[in-house]
């Protein structure tokens, strides 16, 4: 397991299951255990915590808190492959996720909805001062992990059929 997670546990003492979109989360936001200054001049701590997480458990606090935001603002979420779930998770977690986005993604239209994803100013102004930036490349993977969902509707896969039985 990635050394940031197995920190971020350790400090957060947690000893429950670690879930894949908490990977995911930890290794896009990096963890600190001391406040920063982050690139943008926001005080932030461990699992890129700003304001209202700063004090949480990121484990039992704030994951929680936006797996389900991400559920409310995709109706789709728990439809979609793991990939374009942690995508939306992601999204949602930095605050880049827009409405139409959302509605594009419930409607099934991946591919609109990865442009319009990317039609975001942040995103804009940073790829245009440098495309190897932090967020910039992120948030291209998140876009292209929605517009891979089409092609890889989620299922569960045959108990059976795995075992090479069928």
């Amino acid at each position: 397991m990635n050394e940031q997670v197995v920190q971020a546990a350790r400090h957060y003492g947690y000893r429950g299951p670690i879930e894949p979109g908490m990977i995911h989360l930890i290794q896009e936001e990096g963890f600190r255990p001391a406040a920063y200054m982050d690139d943008v001049g926001v005080e932030t701590v461990g699992v890129g915590a700003t304001a209202e997480n700063m004090d949480a458990n990121f484990f039992t606090e704030t994951y929680p808190k936006y797996v389900d935001r991400a559920q409310r603002k995709v109706k789709s979420y728990h439809k979609l492959p793991e990939e374009a779930q942690l995508a939306v998770l992601s999204a949602v977690y930095r605050g880049d996720m827009g409405p139409k986005t959302a509605k594009l993604i419930d409607e099934g239209n991946f591919k609109a909805a990865a442009k319009e994803y990317l039609n975001h100013k942040e995103y804009k102004e940073r790829k245009k001062e440098d495309p190897e930036d932090g967020v910039v490349l992120r948030m291209e993977r998140n876009a292209e992990a929605i517009r891979s969902a089409g092609g890889k509707p989620k299922s569960k896969p045959d108990p059976v059929a795995r075992r090479g039985l069928l």
